[in-house]
């Protein structure tokens, strides 16, 4: 019997995992087959344009759903730090408690970051914004708050990294746990 066909969106989300598990460099077609389960050629049925098309459409539905789980609660209502939780929560809940790959340090290097820095960089710059402008509520200066927010995801990659080296997520959760308060701490 043959197997059941996917959906596009389970496709994609095998793609993501395996893209997360591998790296982009390691990711060859005949791997990215078997972690979809499909024949390289219903890979090409559903991505004609192969392996760099699918490492942008995993992009996109990574950057959807920062958007409707990071971006829109940080954007949204509540106090400041009630937003900035909910935005640690997501990502804690995203990268699995620190045992995902950064996926900055999986698109950003290598093949994948010649193809992928400019939208990557994009994002992160949308991201580091949309965090400062909480910070600006609560009567930071601009100047200060990008600097915290930089700060913040410099220390969210860097705890994902180190997670990855040491096999200790404890460290990944230290820093999300933190971050709400030093982004809001008293500027002195």
């Amino acid at each position: 019997m043959p197997a059941p066909l996917l959906s596009k969106e389970e496709v994609i989300e095998r793609l993501a995992i395996a893209f997360r598990e591998l790296g982009y460099e390691g990711t060859s077609l005949t791997r990215l087959s078997e972690a979809t389960g499909l024949q390289k050629a219903s890979l090409y049925y559903y991505f004609p344009g192969g392996k760099e098309e699918m490492a942008a459409v995993v992009l996109q539905q990574i950057e959807t759903w920062f958007g409707e789980h990071v971006f829109k609660p940080l954007q949204g209502q509540g106090a400041p730090i009630s937003r900035l939780k909910k935005m640690t929560a997501a990502l804690n809940r995203f990268y699995k408690g620190g045992k995902r790959s950064c996926v900055l340090d999986v698109f950003g290097f290598g093949q994948a970051g010649v193809l992928f820095a400019d939208h990557l960089a994009a994002s992160t710059k949308a991201w580091q914004e949309v965090i400062a402008e909480v910070v600006i509520e609560t009567g930071v200066d601009k100047v200060t708050a990008r600097e915290r927010a930089e700060d913040a995801l410099i220390s969210i990659e860097g705890a994902l990294v180190y997670t990855r080296v040491t096999g200790s997520s404890k460290s990944f959760k230290r820093i999300l746990a933190s971050l709400p308060d030093r982004l809001l701490a008293p500027v002195v």
